[in-house]
């Protein structure tokens, strides 16, 4: 039954009415969408709702939706129309009317963006014209009229970074549970295991949680595994071509999907949006503006209207907005960037881009910035992976090898050791086959050799830091010849207590010239970690060495792993409220530099403590002890500092907890970031220190508060602290005033010379002027 031509348009598809079990059936299940179902359904049975329109990108599943939410409303009449293809739409809302039952009814209008003011115009006539009909409709935008509600559909949840390894608890992500049901549909015997839940993981995250790219990328499990469709999307080629067998010609391919909304964009837009597939990750105003030289305004406007149209999107966080495509828009452009042969000059551009910033970062990566530069190389890593892909597929694998080298502290700090490692084999490679590197091989060697260290492949480390050594012998260079053959001998485990001595004092003599370097302090304390059961007061010196250069050069990430590492020599000694006021501190500077690498130590360290003086904090420390077991899992560090008893205290929390309580605190933790496990475990004030002299007045500050004093005493100004602690400025003004009341100090120098003071008091030892 058709309803007619509509306007000079395609002819109107056929209009069903009947009752709500005849709309438009579908042959496989709907996954993660039972809330959205109770609600829609719940406010179409509503008098009052008489106009609902979901909202959301293509492929999202608003059809899907609309029908499956329709079948349960008690209605006696529905009427179907799919709007999908049809353009133009003059005389809609007439030849509605005469086929609309004169009854209670619902009307959906499945897609109307190709008929948009057409089809405002006859929902607003018919509305006035039937009082008892509803009508509900589908698009990627509302149609904005008076008493419209939206009704946004959402991509499915899927697992943030860092990705982990436990198949039951991805299973608890949507757009997981939809990949497995649809991959079943493939194979059989297809499950969710540790081997391929990481990847599995990934790859439904970088569809973005869309169920018609989650289904296009699992028809691709017919030919490649699932590590290598992730390799495939790492890479940026295609993996959703083809067709798709689903109910409608629109949806059954990335080309149609995106096609119908290109017919929705002006010139200017495509040309823009096309060129931005280049993007593999985010982007924000100002790199669209510079990257394709367009004025503010119009940078500004244009990003809208494809914000509004869902083909990109707003990425969640705090700070300025950034935007995303989503894939299924991407790959479109792509094959629009290559058809008309502008995909190279795209790409080469795109490379430069980042190649720059990677060596702009290198430098600023330790030292007063070092915050303010891994916040924000994080949102771009996709994109700078995906410039050093192209730079060595071009041929420029000298340049690709300055980028990962300039990197390398970003993967340290950030858990991407294994990536990282590949890439500075690479890039060693790299420099040993082009004349006069030697030093840019060297430091390649010695980088890839920490991350080998930080994975715990003492064997691969050894052989980096061999080589390392080597190669600044051959270009002169004593200082960091001596910190490599540092770090080599902490390889050795056990180490010799002869090798151990030679070492550091090898390296405390180089530590004593001006080219003493934050490469050196690493060394220091990596050689004072393996020496503190050998020779404590060697261990000692090491560690100031340490400390004085990482303060010197204002890297907060290395004063974080002093204050972990003082902690545990503390606990050694039987001090424990000073161990765990040690490592609160160093909880502090290791969550504002966003450190996963050895944040599952530190917390695992500070749990302990924590078990041991509050018992009653069973389930927070199962939860903290649960985050630092995830967190180790998705970077693969190695424990290398604090050596606790995790596994007694774990089993002695799940004797006291019940075996429900536990499981739920276990669960809770699991999903944890890294920010905010360490703000779990900050939570909880450490023990006070000694009273200090009738003189001195005991002074208490919020947890925040001293995290501000913190950052006042390392030099930062009030916005670069409100951007560190995603604040506003005016809320760090306030912060600052009120650690200047508590503290009764005239000024930020004083602040910070109270911070300085307290953390001696707490045995920080001498601050390096």
């Amino acid at each position: 039954m058709t309803a007619g031509a509509i306007g000079s348009g395609k002819l109107c598809p056929q209009l069903i009415i009947d009752s709500p079990s005849r709309a438009p059936g579908h042959r496989t299940t709907l996954v993660g969408r039972d809330l959205e179902v109770l609600t829609l359904s719940a406010q179409l049975g509503r008098e009052e709702h008489r106009l609902i329109t979901l909202t959301g990108p293509g492929g999202v599943g608003k059809s899907r939706l609309a029908c499956a939410a329709v079948a349960d409303v008690p209605i006696a009449r529905v009427a179907y129309l799919d709007l999908h293809e049809t353009v133009g739409g003059s005389g809609l809302a007439e030849t509605l009317a005469a086929r609309l039952p004169d009854e209670p009814s619902l009307l959906v209008l499945d897609g109307f963006e190709q008929a948009a003011d057409a089809t405002a115009d006859a929902a607003d006539t018919l509305l006035s014209r039937f009082p008892r009909l509803r009508i509900l409709t589908t698009s990627r935008r509302p149609l904005r009229l008076y008493g419209e509600r939206l009704f946004p559909v959402l991509p499915l949840p899927a697992p943030p970074p860092p990705y982990r390894q436990d198949a039951l608890e991805l299973q608890d992500y949507a757009a997981v549970e939809l990949f497995v049901d649809r991959a079943r549909a493939i194979d059989p015997s297809f499950a969710l295991t540790a081997q391929n839940a990481q990847a599995v993981a990934e790859i439904c995250t970088r569809m973005d949680g869309l169920p018609l790219a989650i289904e296009l990328v699992t028809e691709k499990l017919r030919l490649f595994r699932v590590d290598s469709l992730l390799t495939r999307l790492r890479e940026g080629r295609p993996v959703l071509g083809g067709d798709h067998a689903a109910r409608s010609p629109l949806h059954r391919s990335v080309r149609s999907i995106t096609e119908h909304s290109f017919r929705m964009l002006d010139e200017e837009q495509r040309a823009l949006l096309t060129r931005l597939s280049v993007f593999t990750g985010s982007m924000n105003l100002t790199t669209v503006e510079v990257f394709w030289d367009l004025p503010t305004h119009r940078t500004e406007q244009v990003v809208e209207s494809l914000v509004g149209l869902h083909l990109l999107r707003v990425t969640p966080g705090g700070g300025e907005p950034r935007f995303t495509m989503f894939n299924t828009v991407r790959e479109f452009c792509l094959e629009r960037l290559t058809a008309t042969g502008e995909l190279p000059d795209a790409r080469r551009r795109h490379a430069e881009h980042f190649l720059s910033l990677a060596l702009q970062a290198e430098d600023r990566l330790t030292g007063p910035q070092q915050a303010q530069w891994l916040q924000r190389l994080a949102p771009l890593h996709e994109d700078l992976m995906a410039a050093l892909t192209h730079l060595e597929a071009s041929g420029r694998r000298t340049d690709a090898a300055r980028a990962a080298l300039a990197l390398h502290r970003f993967w340290l700090v950030r858990g991407h050791l294994t990536l990282g490692e590949e890439w500075l084999a690479k890039a060693s490679t790299a420099f040993l086959a082009a004349p006069g590197h030697g030093e840019l091989t060297a430091r390649a060697e010695a980088a890839r050799g920490q991350l080998a260290l930080a994975r715990g492949d003492a064997r691969l480390a050894a052989d980096c830091f061999r080589h390392a050594a080597r190669a600044f012998h051959e270009d002169g260079d004593t200082v960091h010849e001596h910190a490599a053959l540092a770090r080599l001998v902490v390889t050795h485990q056990p180490a010799g207590p002869s090798a151990v001595r030679k070492a550091a004092v090898q390296l405390l003599h180089s530590a004593a010239g001006e080219g003493a370097s934050v490469e050196v302090a690493n060394a220091a304390l990596a050689l004072a970690t393996g020496s503190r059961l050998i020779d404590a007061k060697l261990a000692a010196d090491l560690l100031e060495t340490a400390n004085a250069l990482f303060m010197r050069a204002r890297d907060v990430r290395g004063e974080g792993l002093v204050l972990a590492l003082r902690g545990a020599l503390a606990d050694s000694r039987g001090d424990q409220a000073l161990a765990e006021r040690l490592l609160w501190e160093s909880l502090h500077r290791l969550r504002s530099v966003g450190e996963h690498t050895m944040l599952p130590t530190v917390l695992e360290g500070h749990a302990l403590h924590l078990w041991h003086r509050l018992p009653h904090q069973g389930h927070r420390v199962a939860r903290l002890l649960a985050a630092a077991s995830a967190l180790r899992e998705a970077t693969g560090a190695h424990p290398l500092l604090i050596a606790g008893e995790v596994t007694a205290a774990l089993r002695e929390a799940r004797r006291l907890l019940s075996g429900p309580e536990y499981e739920a605190a276990r669960r809770e933790g699991r999903v944890l970031s890294a920010d905010a496990a360490a703000g779990e475990a900050l939570a909880v004030a450490p023990p006070a220190a000694e009273p200090a002299s009738a003189v001195s007045r005991p002074v208490q500050l919020t947890a925040r508060q001293y995290e501000v004093a913190m950052l006042v005493s390392q030099g930062l100004t009030n916005r670069q602290i409100s951007q560190q602690l995603r604040l506003s400025e005016w809320t760090v003004v306030n912060h600052v005033r009120q650690v200047m009341r508590r503290l009764d100090v005239p000024s930020r120098i004083h602040v910070a010379q109270w911070v300085l003071n307290r953390q001696r008091r707490n045995g920080l030892g001498s601050v390096a002027e």
